[in-house]
């Protein structure tokens, strides 16, 4: 079986490549920003952005755990795109443009589009 590849856009204008694979397929421990998806008419459609340092623990073995990926499942989820990235300041960052360039359903961080603080100086 070929894994789907999709190409995901961040607030930023980046784009970033992610292996699209059925939720329940057992990773291997690397490090990766991952999205909970679905296909719509109009492509795929991001319910939730997240980011590991395994992910193995995270989206095989701890799934069940997993409030965020509970949430996007109940949206409908059925897959998981996945894309590399070891270094954790890294990883941080693109999470990051992701769920601001997606504004995922079912994450529960604010995602604030203009980049301003939410708290008064």
């Amino acid at each position: 079986m070929q894994n789907l590849m999709i190409t995901w856009t961040g607030a930023s204008g980046n784009r970033y490549t992610g292996e699209t694979v059925p939720i329940g397929i057992e990773f291997r421990p690397l490090s990766g920003v991952y999205i909970a998806c679905k296909a719509v008419p109009q492509g795929w459609l991001a319910l939730y952005v997240g980011e590991t340092h395994d992910l193995f623990q995270r989206l095989y073995a701890g799934l069940e755990g997993h409030d965020g990926i509970k949430r996007a499942r109940a949206f409908g989820a059925t897959h998981f795109s996945v894309h590399l990235v070891s270094w954790n300041a890294e990883r941080l960052r693109v999470e990051t443009d992701l769920r601001h360039g997606l504004n995922p359903s079912c994450n529960l961080q604010p995602v604030n589009a203009l980049g301003l603080s939410m708290f008064r100086k």
